[in-house]
């Protein structure tokens, strides 16, 4: 039994990349959402999807297995847990980080390949560019808007400069949290345009900002007291160092920049989601972020916040 019990890690890796399959298929058939209205049986959710009923009918209960869905006698019904996180329009809505996920899949199919290659398959078009801004605010809302928000007192500070600030989520907390504080939300055009969506949905459109913009070519504008870098610095090819001396330029004396990241332990032996960022992006270890930090000649570089569970680091510091 022994043996039984050492090997559970390793099969439960190999399983959860199973499961992981099964939430991808079942949220881009938009189950949870069809499910919101009602508890449907499988004869009539396999009407609605217009698919074969042996295969849907096991997809089924693996989500059941999974805790996803549950049985009202013959008939299958959401969770809480999905009512809360699956079903299309909620607040805390994941099925875009979760297609996201499924878009990153033929990365690490192609991860033995890539070890001689040096590269790996990385699908990229309109879609999974959309997936990919939405699943960013698809974890800013469940969780680390509020972690920003604990970790970083604003109080007294005008403005915010949000670098690569995708949907604005950050911005939006942070301009909610502080009646003072106005934002600007620098991104690409295809990323400004969803963020456009979302600010006026939580109808922000007064106090934020947004700003065409390509960090390789393009300032951070000037009088920023507070300039946000979240997950924009992945390791050595992020060209972090070109990024903070923007920053700094843009910003007033006392000024703080905030970023937030993906960090290895100085030891580089984890933890876990990091590790495996870093496989597929690339990750720093703490010591090394904060030493290129104080390079770029910032002062009271710190880690203000931490959270393994997500992998979601927050390092502080200020202008002089």
């Amino acid at each position: 039994m022994n043996e039984l019990k050492n090997a559970a890690a390793l099969h439960d890796w190999g399983w959860a990349g199973r499961a992981a399959k099964v939430l991808q298929a079942a949220n881009s058939l938009d189950i949870f959402t069809i499910l919101s209205k009602g508890a449907m049986s499988a004869e009539q959710i396999c009407k609605r999807l217009n698919s074969k009923r042996k295969i849907t009918e096991k997809l089924l209960i693996a989500c059941a297995a999974m805790g996803l869905l549950e049985m009202d006698g013959a008939k299958y019904g959401n969770t809480q847990f999905a009512k809360e996180y699956l079903v299309r329009g909620g607040r805390l809505y994941q099925g875009d980080m979760i297609a996201h996920s499924k878009a990153t899949w033929k990365f690490w199919e192609g991860l033995e390949e890539a070890i001689f290659s040096g590269a790996a398959p990385i699908v990229r078009g309109p879609q999974e560019h959309r997936n990919f801004i939405m699943a960013m605010h698809n974890n800013a809302v469940a969780g680390r808007a509020e972690m920003f928000l604990e970790a970083v007192d604003m109080s007294g500070r005008k403005k915010l400069f949000d670098v690569g600030g995708g949907a604005g989520t950050y911005s939006i907390a942070a301009c909610r949290r502080y009646s003072e504080l106005k934002a600007v939300v620098f991104d690409l055009p295809e990323t400004i345009a969803i963020a456009r969506e979302i600010i006026a949905e939580e109808q922000m459109q007064d106090r934020i900002t947004l700003q065409e913009g390509n960090w390789d070519t393009d300032d951070f504008g000037e009088s920023n007291d507070v300039v946000l870098l979240s997950e924009v610095m992945h390791g050595a090819d992020s060209l972090a160092e070109m990024k903070l001396k923007k920053a700094y330029d843009s910003m007033t004396a006392g000024g703080l920049v905030v970023i937030q990241e993906f960090l290895l332990n100085d030891e580089k032996t984890g933890p876990l989601i990091p590790a495996l960022f870093n496989v597929m992006v690339g990750a720093y270890s703490q010591t090394e972020l904060l030493g290129i930090i104080e390079e770029a000649g910032f002062t009271e570089a710190r880690l203000a916040a931490s959270d393994e569970k997500t992998g979601s680091s927050w390092i502080v510091a200020k202008k002089r």
